[in-house]
């Protein structure tokens, strides 16, 4: 990143010790965290699903599969499609983040049932 003197991001070196390496411009400053001070939200665009919480502790530990893409990516519908089979393919339990702006893809047809038993889907 030859326009910039640091990359800064939401991670931390232990976590994400072979990009720190990778990259030597790389400022890990994280994890940032949501916060209620003032009613704000710190570093998050949208409010949080606390739906998700109770989900993931009936879950054993190091079980889940966790997906978000944050708000830069946008995937086509063929991405979007073969990203939920294969979900549904694994048969883990997964907590998929789907942006909720309206640039989301449709799931396939059935989906959501078929993936009930093993999967969350907040937005």
């Amino acid at each position: 990143m030859d326009f910039s003197k640091w990359v800064l991001c939401n991670s931390f070196y232990e976590l994400d010790s072979y990009s720190c390496k990778l990259m030597p411009n790389i400022l890990p400053i994280g994890p940032l965290l949501a916060s209620n001070h003032l009613g704000h939200y710190a570093a998050n665009f949208w409010p949080h699903d606390s739906t998700c919480i109770s989900w993931l502790d009936q879950q054993p530990a190091r079980s889940v599969i966790y997906v978000a893409f944050g708000s830069y990516a946008i995937l086509t519908q063929r991405q979007f499609n073969e990203l939920a089979l294969g979900f549904e393919l694994v048969v883990r339990p997964f907590l998929w983040v789907v942006r909720s702006d309206g640039s989301a893809a449709e799931y396939p047809d059935g989906f959501i049932e078929r993936v009930a038993d093993h999967g969350k889907i907040v937005s």
